[in-house]
């Protein structure tokens, strides 16, 4: 989503982009499906790394997200750049991965480790308002704001469905625990108008009291999924990690025309603007008093639904986002980059 998704717009830029991605689609199903990823796939993902970093100065430019090798020391990473302007880019906030790492070992050699990327980057890119914050405190020369993109017209509006409430949420089986934040909130709700929740690339789900729609994730049916509900919820605990985190799903369900209700937590204050677009909800009562709003209205529901539809386009569509990362890509090459954006 941070990078493929710019292809298209990159390429007609005039940039001839070469992809080196540092784990392959093995590794991400075992994980997905709750494996531990094989010693083999990480010693090759290792190895297929090295070999892409020793051709890294036949480039112009180059864009990494996050870190090029992990687990391994910041000053083993930039002498295979020879010079060249390097732009990072941060969807979550990973340095906490190490600074507040188990092991002491790890605190101590790498808790520094991504900040001290971000301070000799030629420029960074953060997706949250906390990571744009993080980057500077952090000593980057340039951070410019990146929120997460969506292609719309991959998102047609579509009538809300018939029948029972239902209630949206799409994201990984290691992101699905999130949704017990509002586990009473939705049993109440169920209680009240027989409302549903519908888990769309979840793992399985089973909340006392609350019927559960499992749908397999697809990306060529994920708009669709998102259209069968009438809202899309994002629920978060209040920590570091949390605080970072993007919303990208609050601005799918945005870009699907449907309102969003999220803990009032991180990205979500700047993306959601509160009975317009969405709702925040900072405890159990108000999750329940916005999902039960709009439960028994879906007039408004469906009204809100298009005034975040347009809010995704004004400010989290890709040819938005493209223009803003194409300007800092070419700042980056010509050596312009100044400041803060």
């Amino acid at each position: 989503m941070r990078h493929y998704n710019y292809l298209p717009a990159l390429e007609r830029a005039g940039f001839r982009v070469t992809s080196a991605p540092f784990l392959n689609d093995e590794y991400l199903e075992q994980l997905y499906r709750g494996e531990r990823p094989s010693s083999r796939l990480l010693l090759s993902a290792y190895w297929r790394r090295l070999r892409q970093i020793l051709t890294a100065r036949r480039y112009d430019l180059i864009w990494i997200e996050k870190e090029a090798l992990p687990w391994l020391p910041a000053m083993l990473e930039r002498p295979f750049f020879g010079g060249r302007p390097v732009v990072i880019d941060f969807d979550d906030p990973w340095h906490l991965r190490y600074a507040t790492h188990g092991n002491a070992m790890v605190r101590a050699s790498l808790g520094n480790k991504l900040e001290s990327v971000a301070a000799k980057a030629t420029a960074v890119t953060a997706g949250s308002p906390e990571l744009t914050e993080w980057a500077r405190s952090a000593g980057a020369s340039c951070v410019i704001d990146l929120p997460p993109a969506v292609d719309l017209e991959r998102y047609p509006v579509l009538p809300m469905p018939d029948g029972p409430f239902t209630i949206g949420w799409i994201g990984t089986p290691r992101n699905e625990p999130y949704l017990q934040v509002i586990a009473e909130p939705l049993r109440r709700l169920h209680e009240a108008c027989g409302a549903r929740l519908r888990v769309i690339g979840g793992g399985h789900l089973s909340i006392p009291g609350v019927p559960v729609d499992q749908i397999p994730w697809r990306e060529d049916t994920e708009a669709k999924e998102l259209a069968a509900c009438h809202v899309g919820v994002m629920p978060l605990l209040d920590g570091a990690w949390e605080r970072g985190k993007c919303g990208y799903k609050v601005i799918q369900y945005m870009a699907a025309g449907r309102a969003a209700v999220a803990s009032d937590v991180g990205a979500s204050k700047s993306i959601i603007v509160p009975g317009q677009t969405g709702f925040l909800a900072r405890n159990a009562q108000e999750w329940f008093a916005a999902l039960e709003g709009l439960a028994a209205d879906r007039k408004r529901a469906h009204a809100i639904g298009l005034a975040a539809r347009q809010r995704a386009q004004a400010m989290y569509s890709l040819p938005v986002s493209a223009a803003k990362l194409v300007e800092a890509l070419r700042a980056a090459i010509a050596g312009r980059v100044r400041g803060n954006r």
